[in-house]
């Protein structure tokens, strides 16, 4: 395993055999984010989306928390003065590009690994994820009108792909917690387990996406992101176009050989 440096001790970064974890780090503060921490995510999301090193990312929180989302003890230093508000918008609005953004849009396969609560703009971060995993004491929260806010991090809009926009009024209106359980039958988390079981059945998913396919992989979460966007005769030309794409890869022809063999194949991103 390698320890990347992050520059800050709010987000630690661990390589290990294509698998990126980052872990909030901010444990005293049930992991509320920070501008180095998101400054360091987003350089760490950057170098996984260049890297043919990385084939999946892991976002998971140290402590009892995954993320209450923002300090809202600093938030009772008010907001910027009048002449700063366009700069800390302009900031705002690239750092969620670049953390919850780039978590949306990377061509690899992402897991969120939930231990503990995920409020506000901790919620959006993990709903930016692929996948979720949770530990059925932990609960999601989007809190935000508790604190008379809005949203941010691109909540609003997972919420309404995920669970439809009648149910997402309901979290956003009237911010009561979500169990673990109702999570998963709402399809707000794909897995729930006992917490004593969650890292070990976090690492086995994140094993098996790390060992996928690479290009199909990131080609089958393009489809999956166009598919709300997009008519249909649209979305089948691009997919043909990928389909296609993948079948002149070394790691179809492996799928094909293992299927024939019958063994796992061996996926090399070629």
């Amino acid at each position: 395993m390698i320890q990347r440096d992050t520059d800050t001790p709010d987000l630690l970064s661990a390589l290990d055999d294509g698998l990126l974890t980052l872990t909030l780090n901010r444990p005293d503060a049930r992991n509320a984010m920070s501008d180095p921490m998101l400054e360091a995510m987003e350089r760490e999301l950057a170098f996984a989306e260049g890297s043919s090193e990385v084939r999946c990312v892991v976002l998971r929180g140290n402590g009892h928390a995954f993320c209450a989302g923002g300090d809202v003890k600093a938030m009772g230093d008010g907001p910027p003065p009048p002449s700063a508000m366009n700069d800390r918008i302009a900031y705002q609005r690239a750092i969620q590009r670049a953390t919850s953004g780039r978590l949306v849009a990377m061509a690899k396969p992402t897991l969120a690994v939930v231990n503990g609560p995920a409020a506000g703009a901790g919620l959006a971060l993990a709903l930016a994820c692929d996948l979720r995993i949770m530990a059925r004491p932990a609960f999601l929260l989007t809190a935000f009108a508790t604190v008379g806010l809005s949203g941010d991090f691109g909540v609003g809009y997972l919420l309404t792909r995920l669970v439809g926009g009648a149910r997402a009024r309901e979290m956003m209106f009237l911010p009561d917690r979500i169990s673990s359980d109702r999570a998963l039958d709402i399809g707000l988390t794909n897995w729930v387990c006992e917490a004593e079981h969650l890292d070990a059945h976090a690492e086995r998913i994140a094993r098996r996406l790390a060992a996928g396919p690479p290009k199909a992989l990131g080609y089958m979460k393009d489809h999956l992101n166009k598919a709300l966007s997009t008519d249909f005769d649209t979305y089948m030309e691009h997919e043909v176009a990928c389909h296609l794409d993948c079948s002149r890869t070394a790691d179809h022809l492996e799928g094909v050989m293992a299927f024939a063999e019958k063994r796992a194949p061996l996926f090399t991103g070629r």
